[in-house]
């Protein structure tokens, strides 16, 4: 496995001129690592991958491949609704140091059971760096079944899955499928569900923000149930509008970054920012 316990989702921050702002880079990065992280991801969904240029993603990945200096592993989001450019991103990041990959299903177009399977064993095929399949219906209009994930895992170079599929009916058939196979929790709010199925991790948005407190998620049965009543409330709330919007908000009230994304992305609406203003006030965090 490339990691076991807690991995941010980082979110990549911006300048005002929308250009990305290295120097909070190298600060949200350095709190993860010095907040004891087990591993990082970057160009995920939360780093707002789906507009960043191709000269950025490689800048991005040096530059956090640098300040890293493996204090914790680095894992790159690779995953596209193309099989041929996730070869070509995936080999990108393994050419530029990454300890592994994250590989979402192809959106959009999607594909049947069939064609999911064939899709990364083709990715297989052609790489050599460890990767994590990512399965999140929600954004993706696609869902991998514990079937067809079960042929997945027997893959060259399949080493985990990020599981976001909320429904507990299919969390459950998983971990049934899949005994022994490393299962990442990738929603924060059911992180004490997979911590009792004795899934390896968790990717986490929150941990953006409070990354110490969500390793206690993964440190024993009672730390697991503290941060799973403690967070729920606000783990919830880091959706009330798409990912990374909320957690970008709450990043800037702790000083970090500047709230700037990148359109179509926009701003967290003022409702939302008393909701949460008022949920970190009652957990007296900020």
């Amino acid at each position: 496995m490339i990691f076991k316990g807690v991995c941010t989702a980082l979110v990549t921050p911006f300048a005002k001129n929308k250009k990305v702002d290295y120097k909070a880079l190298e600060k949200i990065l350095k709190f993860q690592i010095e907040n004891g992280v087990d591993a990082i991801l970057i160009l995920g969904t939360t780093g707002e991958s789906s507009t960043i240029s191709q000269q950025e993603r490689e800048q991005i990945i040096k530059f956090s491949k640098k300040t890293i200096n493996k204090k914790c592993k680095l894992i790159v989001g690779t995953g596209s609704n193309d099989t041929l450019k996730t070869i070509e991103l995936t080999n990108q990041a393994s050419k530029l140091g990454a300890d592994g990959c994250l590989i979402i299903t192809p959106y959009y177009n999607k594909c049947t059971q069939k064609g999911i399977y064939n899709h990364y064993k083709t990715i297989s095929q052609n790489t050599n760096i460890p990767y994590i399949v990512y399965n999140v219906p929600s954004r993706t209009g696609f869902n991998i079944e514990p079937k067809t994930m079960q042929k997945i895992a027997t893959l060259k170079n399949v080493v985990g899955l990020k599981e976001a599929n909320t429904s507990i009916d299919h969390i459950l058939s998983m971990f049934a499928n899949l005994e022994n196979f490393p299962i990442y929790c990738g929603n924060d709010n059911l992180s004490h569900v997979f911590y009792s199925l004795n899934g390896i991790g968790i990717i986490s948005v929150t941990s953006n923000a409070f990354p110490s407190e969500v390793k206690k998620s993964y440190k024993n049965k009672k730390e697991s149930l503290w941060y799973f009543k403690k967070f729920y409330n606000f783990n919830n709330l880091m959706f009330c509008e798409p990912n990374p919007i909320p957690v970008k908000y709450v990043l800037y009230k702790k000083g970090l970054i500047k709230n700037y994304l990148r359109q179509p992305l926009e701003s967290l609406e003022n409702k939302h920012k008393k909701m949460i203003d008022n949920e970190l006030k009652k957990m007296e965090i900020i």
